[in-house]
């Protein structure tokens, strides 16, 4: 169940299903990179995506 609490995991099922609607034509692709773009300003503005490269993310402690 370690596994369900994954982020990145929530991410990439998340991008197939986008995927997943373009191929049945549900979405256009101007609409999915649109969305894309939208959630990801969204995530960087919240802080959820980081840079990792000075520690463990999150779990820094001061």
């Amino acid at each position: 169940m370690e596994r369900l609490k994954n982020y990145p995991l929530w991410i990439a099922i998340a991008a197939l299903g986008g995927l997943f609607m373009n191929d049945l034509g549900l979405l256009t692709p101007e609409k999915y990179d649109q969305y894309v773009n939208a959630i990801l300003a969204v995530l960087i503005g919240a802080g959820i995506i980081n840079n990792p490269s000075n520690g463990t993310g999150f779990k820094d402690e001061e």
